[in-house]
């Protein structure tokens, strides 16, 4: 049986899984690659560009899929730009019949022009809560830190900062060979500020061993001897 493609987007759903650096219109990459000076696009035809990422994303290759990646962070290096993504992500899966979404991005690679990691979570989050509230949206945000660099600590630090105000998670991101996760255990789990985060604080399970020698995971609770690290 076909399924009504008008009534599957009428249906309420949520969506857990989406990368905020991989949404972006066509036309919006063109708009801020101007702002931003620049030049590296492929095209600045909305179709032509439209169709250069669809091509990357199906040739069954990590390496051409990531080629995107490239331009999309370049022209998020701004508030005004993060805010702009974030909130027009909301707006698009609005219209798809999404209820709620979790959208997940590396803080780190939107540092090029100077902005800290705290601006660029608080301007996500701001385009975030302005969806929610023009297009009816909820969403949580998840803070990636990246496998094969040494800024988990950091990252996980940072998601624990902003657990009050829209970030729902903390992940471990990139090429997974070569870079397992005990590499990162001191990302990947709070200390004691952790303990006091809200049920809906959902991080990445891992685990490994605080000062006291005591074994936590990310969200602070503490592990049983059997559990791997």
């Amino acid at each position: 049986m076909k399924l009504d493609q008008e009534l599957l987007k009428s249906l309420p759903k949520v969506l857990l899984h989406e990368h905020l650096d991989g949404v972006l219109r066509p036309q919006t990459i063109i708009d801020l690659a101007r702002d931003a000076h620049y030049a590296d696009l492929p095209t600045n035809s909305p179709e032509a560009l439209s169709d250069w990422f669809f091509r990357g994303a199906n040739q069954g290759s990590l390496a051409k899929y990531l080629e995107g990646f490239a331009h999309t962070i370049a022209v998020m290096q701004t508030e005004e730009a993060l805010q702009r993504v974030a909130y027009e992500q909301a707006e698009d899966l609005s219209r798809d019949g999404i209820v709620y979404f979790e959208t997940r991005f590396a803080p780190v690679f939107h540092t090029q022009k100077g902005l800290t990691h705290q601006q660029i979570v608080s301007a996500v989050l701001k385009g975030l809560e302005r969806g929610r509230k023009d297009f009816g949206i909820s969403s949580g945000l998840i803070i990636c830190a990246m496998r094969n660099m040494n800024t988990s600590l950091e990252m996980a630090e940072l998601a624990v900062d902003f657990r009050a105000r829209g970030v729902v998670g903390f992940d471990l991101a990139g090429e997974e060979g070569g870079y397992p996760p005990k590499k990162h255990v001191d990302g990947l789990f709070i200390t004691s500020s952790a303990r006091t985060s809200t049920s809906r604080f959902t991080p990445a399970k891992a685990t490994g061993r605080n000062r006291s020698g005591r074994r936590f995971n990310i969200a602070g609770r503490i592990a049983s001897d059997t559990e791997p690290a």
